[in-house]
Formats: structure tokens, C-alpha cells, sequence
């Protein structure tokens, strides 16, 4: 079954996560993403390791199927040309260079869309392409110091933690993907493409959204509050006999089942836990009285008993856990994806489906260069050519 995106083709000048993130949701929608890697060394990602598999870093592995990579030399004039030649024959571009340093190269929006006016062209970048930081460097846990985001992430009374996943690279890439996505179905009514821009800084903020509304709206600066939230209790991680338990009662309902089943039906009725408002004054003390009584027996049992009860729940799960766990399994999360050098690469698909199917390319993660000889051939260089250009070091 051909993807979505079937027939666009994606010029990809990224590195590290937000970018490469965006494009391989794009691959795995079916568009052909051709990315563009610096001969001998490759997406900076390649270079970050431990953890391993069979020597390939896993963080390059986990954001770079359906992909072929053309290792090419990007400060060179000839190096430059081959790349504009792409440019001029993609949909679309897909850029993180700092501002300013694609258009030393002849390669920035106005130049290409200039002869490629149905291009869509979407920048990347740390901290956005105009102010007074526009030149900052940006990585995901830098960005989410400057947003705000570890500030509220952690226990209080301790140091700011970084939320695990590279939560604003991620998102950026979702983000942008929207966007081109979007620009896309645009350009069949319009015929015209789109420049496109975002950047970390700008997602940062987007997830603090409500919570800067919150301190708007109440001149209260919110700190850092472990697993709970501000406005909801309990609805936060419990100790119990064996393990940690995150239990969720937005509303009375869940909250009155919750209290049954730990034997303190009394709770609902009590002015302190009455409403979820009161509940929210009063958490801590809500907090040690349910506590004590999921103490008394594993975080297995009580999930157990309340999933039957409809109450929304979970242990805290390990990743080990999660790869054997048969709801992740019955969704098909995880897709083999046979490697040269990993033959038993599993990796996590798409966490979407069209037409009940998921990733519609299966490509493995390219080898460093490995298309770099069909890629160019596709735009119009002869063998002899391309073997100069090896010799030369432009091409990998």
C-alpha cells in the first residue's frame, strides 16, 4: 500500500533529533527523504553513543529509517550545486542550520524559491529566526531550562529535573511535520508553496501553555510539584507495598470508586475532599490517607482491583516492561527492520495508522553515503562524474 505521501519528495538538512524527527514521520507517510550528511562523520547523532547496537549508535537508529543518505561535502561551491539541484527537484526542504548559514551557501528560502516556486521550505532552529537570540545555539534540555519547563518538572525542594524524552526536539518535529503536511494540501489548491518556520523555543512554550495561563490568570508562579498537577488531586503517584501506582480521579465519580475500594468511603463525604476544588486545598493530607492504605499491598494488586472498578490507573512501568507488554505488542509498536550491520533492529513505528497500516516505507537507517551514487544519478550525474567528485572529497 503506497503511503499518503507517495510521489513528494523531501530534501533533508537536518541533524540531531528535532529534525530528523520531523522527516522520518514524513518517510514513514511514504515520501522519499533524501538526507543530506557531511562526508566522514555524518548526522551528529551517529557520534552519540553509548548505548549501541552492534556498534550503531541507537539514537541515530531510532530517527532515521526510510530514509537514503548522500554524503556531501555542503562547504564546497560543487558541493553547494548538488545540493540546490536537489532543492529545485524536492516538495520539499526540511532545514536546522543556524540562521544565516544557508544563504553563505546559495542554498536559503528566497534563493531556491526564486526558480521553485511551488517549494515548501520549513526552517528549524534553537530559539526562532528573528530577535535577539536568533543566533543561540538550542538542544532540547537547554530549551527546556529557558522555557520553563524545568521549572516545573521535579519535586519540590530539589533540583530541576529534565523531562526523559527529548520532549521539545519530539515535538518540534511533530510540529513542523504538520506543517508541511499541511502546506502541502495547500499547494494543490494554490499551487503555490509555503515557507515554513518553528523552532524549539517556540514548542518549549507551547507546552507550558496552560500553565502559563494558569499564572496569568492568577499571578501565581507554579513550581515544581513531582507527579502531581495543580489542579487536580488525587491525581499524582502513590508508594505501595511493592512499587509505585499513579492513580487518576479528575472528577467526584472516579474519586468516590477510588476511596471504595481502599475501605475510606468517608472521604467523599468530609468538607476537606468534598469537591475536586477542596480535594486540590487539601492534597496533602488526601495524599497520606490514601498512601497508607496502598501500603498495604503490591502496586500489581491495586491496579488490578481497580481497573475492574474503572478506575484509570497504572505501575509505574520499565522499559523492559514496556517491550513485553501485550497491549504494546497487540498494537504493533514495535517493527523489525532488518539492518546490514543490526539484522535483528526493532524499532518503534509510527504511533499512528491510515487504512489500518502504520510506517508504509520500510527502510532501514542508511549506512553513512550509502544512496549517495543513486541519488545522484537520479538528478543527471554520469559515473565519471561522480567518481570525480569522490576523488575530490565532495561526495562520501
Amino acid at each position: 500500500m503506497a503511503g499518503v505521501l507517495n510521489l513528494v519528495r523531501v530534501l533533508d538538512l537536518t541533524r540531531n533529533v528535532a529534525g530528523p524527527y520531523c522527516t522520518m514521520i514524513l518517510a514513514d507517510l511514504g515520501a522519499d527523504v533524501v538526507k543530506i550528511e557531511r562526508p566522514g562523520e555524518g548526522d551528529d547523532t551517529r557520534q552519540w553513543r553509548p548505548p549501541t547496537w552492534n556498534g550503531q549508535s541507537t539514537t541515530f537508529l531510532g530517527l532515521n529509517r526510510n530514509k537514503r543518505s548522500l554524503a556531501v561535502d555542503l562547504d564546497s561551491p560543487d558541493g553547494a550545486a548538488i545540493v540546490r539541484r536537489l532543492a529545485l527537484s524536492a516538495d520539499v526542504v526540511v532545514e536546522s542550520f543556524r540562521p544565516g548559514s544557508l544563504a553563505r551557501r546559495g542554498l536559503a528560502y528566497e534563493e531556491i524559491n526564486r526558480d521553485h516556486p511551488r517549494v515548501i521550505y520549513c526552517s528549524i532552529t534553537g530559539f526562532g529566526a528573528s530577535g535577539p537570540h536568533r543566533d543561540r545555539p538550542g538542544y532540547d534540555p537547554v530549551v527546556q531550562a529557558y522555557s520553563g519547563i524545568m521549572s516545573i518538572t521535579g519535586e519540590d525542594g530539589r533540583p530541576p529535573v529534565r523531562v526523559g524524552p527529548s520532549l521539545v526536539d519530539m515535538g518540534t518535529g511533530v510540529w513542523a511535520a504538520l506543517a508541511i503536511v499541511g502546506a502541502l494540501y495547500e499547494r494543490e489548491r494554490t499551487g503555490r508553496g509555503a515557507q515554513i518556520a518553528t523552532s524549539l523555543l517556540e514548542v518549549g512554550v507551547a507546552w507550558v501553555s496552560y500553565q502559563l495561563v494558569g499564572y496569568l490568570g492568577s499571578g501565581r508562579v507554579p513550581g515544581r510539584m513531582g507527579s502531581q498537577v495543580a489542579m487536580i488531586a488525587p491525581y499524582e503517584a502513590f508508594a505501595t507495598k511493592e512499587g509505585y501506582l499513579f492513580v487518576a480521579a479528575p472528577n467526584d465519580q472516579i474519586f468516590a470508586r477510588v476511596c471504595g475500594a481502599l475501605g475510606l468511603d468517608v472521604l467523599p463525604n468530609d468538607p476537606r475532599f468534598r469537591t475536586n476544588p477542596t480535594r486540590v486545598v487539601h492534597r496533602e493530607a488526601l495524599h497520606k490517607l490514601v498512601e497508607e492504605r496502598l501500603r498495604e499491598r503490591p502496586a500489581g494488586e491495586w491496579e488490578s482491583l481497580f481497573l475492574t472498578l474503572q478506575i484509570p490507573c497504572s505501575r509505574i512501568r520499565t522499559l523492559d516492561e514496556v517491550v513485553s507488554d501485550l497491549q504494546v505488542q497487540a498494537l504493533e509498536l514495535l517493527m523489525e527492520l532488518p539492518h546490514p550491520d543490526v539484522p535483528d533492529l526493532r524499532l518503534v513505528d509510527l504511533p499512528v495508522t491510515v487504512g489500518g497500516k502504520r510506517a508504509q516505507r520500510r527502510l532501514p537507517p542508511p549506512r553513512l553515503g550509502e544512496h549517495t551514487d543513486k541519488i545522484l544519478g537520479e538528478i543527471g550525474y554520469r559515473m565519471d562524474e561522480i567518481e570525480a567528485l569522490r576523488r575530490r572529497n565532495i561526495v562520501g
